[in-house]
């Protein structure tokens, strides 16, 4: 069943009009009646890529001290569809540098995010530089002992290559397949320097 987030049924309406009338209406319904929350839809699924290394450390902070780029803290939850903490799974997260590139003798910019009790979680790291066609992006392994996890991609909606308008332009040159993986980022002022903030939650298929 196509996904659909709380934006997108927003923009459908308000700023799409007709565009909704012609949207499946088993997904209308499904919206409307609130069969089930919008924001407890299945995170959508994304490449792995050739970048991925086995073996990153277990840590809330992927970045090395001092590494140059804008910091960034990532937040979120890991949950089911019927909102319940999934606590026993292994979240992996990796990305390119603040120059474009992967580290592939160490672990920068690299981790395993421990999960804490109500299934939420949290890293620090920098702002990963774009490179080749690719907007910019945070790459997540989820594994869950005895079901299937979920492969995916965290984008940021401040990345240039969607011209400030992310709604319109997350599919452009086959940027971003979903736009609900395209995340707000706001900037705050964190000890004098800037830190830009993302939160990014995973839904899982219930069991």
């Amino acid at each position: 069943m196509t996904q659909i987030t709380r934006r997108d049924f927003a923009y459908l309406f308000l700023g799409g009009g007709f565009l909704a009338l012609a949207y499946p209406l088993s997904v209308r319904s499904r919206v409307i009646t609130g069969s089930q929350p919008p924001d407890r839809f299945p995170t959508p699924s994304d490449s792995l890529g050739p970048y991925y290394r086995t073996g990153a450390p277990r840590r809330e902070k992927i970045s090395e001290p001092n590494q140059p780029g804008v910091p960034l803290l990532v937040t979120g939850r890991v949950f089911d569809t019927t909102g319940k903490p999934v606590t026993k799974a292994v979240l992996e997260v990796f990305h390119a540098d603040q120059n474009g590139e992967y580290d592939m003798s160490g672990f920068r910019c690299r981790g395993e995010i421990p999960i804490a009790a109500a299934g939420a979680y949290r890293y620090e790291t920098v702002m990963p530089a774009a490179y080749g066609g690719r907007a910019q992006h945070i790459h997540y392994r989820v594994s869950v002992p005895g079901q299937s996890g979920l492969i995916t991609q965290l984008y940021f909606e401040t990345d240039r290559k969607f011209s400030g308008n992310p709604d319109k332009n997350y599919s452009r040159n086959g940027l971003v397949g979903h736009r609900e993986l395209v995340r707000p980022v706001n900037s705050i002022n964190h000890n004098g320097r800037q830190q830009n903030t993302v939160t990014f939650d995973i839904c899982l298929p219930a069991v």
